[in-house]
């Protein structure tokens, strides 16, 4: 049976120090770094204490920023623009459109069953409302554009429950960027390195990337990768620094970033591996491709869609295969025992254990969408705005290739602005 969040929490951030608190700020430090401890389970819970006041604020921000600081494993969620819509009665048959709300985006909690509400910290240099390119150790990656010109656009990384931002140097060159990945927390590792995916639509080819602890701040920073010049469908970090790259023909590429403070990434396996499937091949089905870390394993992922009628969504289909480097093929993986995958399209997919997180469901697919509802409105709207939209997450199970409504909006989900896309949440 589908999940509706029905409760909405703000997670306010004041950008003063909160109150004090007489009988709070005499607390010792130490102990309040043994609270922050057990509160490590669910990151909303160091949110409310940091808001207590400015020594607990204190506390929270100093110990999760130390180097024996261990996050513990985080339940997933799913940041959404949502829109509320009212049809007056007397304007029933043409609405106004709704107030697109930039400064704010929607989380959902479906371990919870909560949709959390964040106000975006806008800037004169950050609107926030650009296109996310995908999520990584708890950051957004969030495009913008300097002018009208797409060539020019900036990519912020942003963490939405840190606050904290970084703006990477401008990437010379007219192709923009179609993916985003990093090989580490910027909020434990100042040296990490971004690695994106250029969009061929606006240019040739390739993979780029930028050592943020050595590069420096401008444009010279970014680096093609050298032998990227395929058309690439995802990108996955893996093995402490090993980067592995999917072209569209399902060849595997790998580079080492292990030691890349001393010297630039090499290439270390470029190879095609053999495949024994039977594919749905046809103009009426849709694939859709990932590559997951998962429990030591890169896992290849892809999606069918068959459509079969015009009065009904279609059947969807998922086909998982674990790569085996010695013999050079992808193996067709029946069951994902003790994890569950997370998949949204044009993002980054992540695999979750269930073991650690045991409200997920084993040997399952999460998988979120955004569909037009259009049958229920277009005789309201007629000629008026009629692109309304609903979030939907489903469940797929691999064994028994069941899918299942696991969790549907209640509002309009605008996409224009602001893809799906699922997020760990790291202070």
């Amino acid at each position: 049976m589908a999940m509706a969040c029905s409760t909405e929490r703000r997670l306010t951030y004041s950008s003063t120090t909160p109150t004090t608190t007489k009988w709070a700020d005499e607390l010792p430090h130490d102990l309040l770094g043994l609270i922050v401890k057990k509160l490590a389970s669910n990151v909303v819970d160091i949110i409310r204490f940091e808001a207590v006041c400015s020594s607990w604020n204190r506390a929270a921000r100093l110990y999760t920023s130390t180097p024996y600081y261990t996050l513990l494993p985080q339940y997933p969620w799913l940041m959404l623009l949502i829109l509320p819509i009212t049809i007056p009665d007397k304007w029933s048959w043409c609405p106004k459109p709704p107030r697109i709300d930039h400064e704010s985006r929607c989380f959902i909690s479906l371990a919870e069953n909560k949709v959390y509400k964040m106000d975006w910290k806008a800037s004169q240099d950050f609107h926030g409302y650009g296109e996310c390119l995908g999520s990584s150790h708890g950051w957004l990656a969030i495009r913008e554009f300097k002018t009208m010109i797409l060539s020019q656009e900036i990519i912020h990384l942003f963490n939405p429950i840190s606050r904290q931002r970084l703006t990477l140097p401008l990437r010379p060159g007219k192709a923009s960027t179609a993916k985003v990945v990093l090989s580490s927390d910027p909020s434990c590792n100042n040296n990490f390195v971004v690695v994106v995916i250029y969009d061929i639509s606006l240019g040739p080819p390739g993979i780029a990337f930028y050592q943020h602890g050595r590069g420096g701040g401008n444009a010279a920073a970014w680096t093609d990768l050298e032998g990227s010049h395929d058309h690439y469908s995802d990108i996955v970090f893996h093995n402490n620094g090993q980067l592995f790259a999917l072209s569209t023909n399902h060849s595997i590429q790998v580079w080492d970033f292990g030691d890349t403070y001393n010297n630039y990434p090499t290439k270390i396996m470029d190879f095609q591996p053999s495949m024994n499937r039977n594919v749905l091949d046809g103009p009426m089905t849709h694939h859709k491709k990932w590559l997951v870390e998962s429990m030591g394993e890169i896992l290849f992922v892809e999606r069918q869609w068959l459509w079969l009628g015009s009065d009904t969504k279609g059947a969807v289909d998922f086909y998982v295969c674990k790569l085996n480097i010695a013999a050079k093929k992808w193996e067709k993986v029946e069951c994902l025992r003790g994890c569950a995958l997370f998949l949204v399209r044009n993002q980054s997919a992540m695999s979750l254990s269930t073991r650690e997180l045991p409200k997920l469901e084993e040997n399952s697919i999460y998988y979120a969408e955004t569909y037009q509802e259009g049958d229920l409105y277009k005789r309201k709207l007629h000629r008026g705005w009629s692109e309304i939209r609903v979030g939907k997450v489903f469940k797929f199970n691999l064994e028994t290739k069941v899918v299942k409504p696991y969790y549907i909006t209640r509002e309009h989900v605008d996409t224009s602005y602001s893809k799906p896309v699922w997020i760990v949440p790291s202070p």
